[in-house]
């Protein structure tokens, strides 16, 4: 017993650690990159160009609600867009829970995008749609193997011969 116990403290230095799936790295990069750029975009806009809400900037018709709503959807996508970029560092992180999140923010700024834009930017739609059907059957973490103990316990250097 006391053997089998040295040999397995021993094999200990073959173990796999946990890593993120190369699929999994793949998409989340483009996607990181692609929503950190759109993040900033909505920032900048966001500090930069705040009287765009204004309503004289937006019709001289439209009621202060209307301007308003304007500036609250535009926050919304905003929170959105700040939650997808925090899901995506939360999968790097090996974190399976990012991966949820990344899906259901995505899908609500899509619907969020697709209600609030005009013409309908359809091609975007379709890459944010992408990237999720991408990522969904993806795996976040690599399944641990025990293939390389059970090859050093056939090959076994550590066993004394008699």
């Amino acid at each position: 017993m006391a053997e089998e116990q040295v040999i397995k403290e021993r094999q200990s230095i073959f173990k796999e650690r946990k890593h993120i799936t190369l699929g999994i790295k793949l998409v989340c990069t483009f996607a990181i990159t692609y929503y950190i750029l759109f993040f900033s975009f909505m920032t900048y806009i966001l500090i930069k160009y705040n009287t765009v809400f204004d309503e004289a900037y937006i019709d001289k018709n439209l009621m202060e609600i209307v301007a308003t709503n304007h500036y609250t959807l535009f926050v919304v996508e905003w929170a959105l867009l700040a939650a997808i970029v925090v899901s995506l560092f939360m999968i790097f992180f090996k974190k399976r829970l990012g991966k949820f999140l990344f899906m259901f923010f995505t899908i609500l700024l899509v619907v969020c995008q697709f209600y609030t834009t005009y013409p309908p930017a359809y091609d975007v739609y379709f890459l944010e749609l992408l990237i999720v059907l991408l990522i969904a059957p993806l795996r976040v973490i690599s399944k641990f193997t025990d293939r390389i103990q059970i090859e050093t316990q056939k090959i076994n250097p550590f066993k004394e011969e008699k």
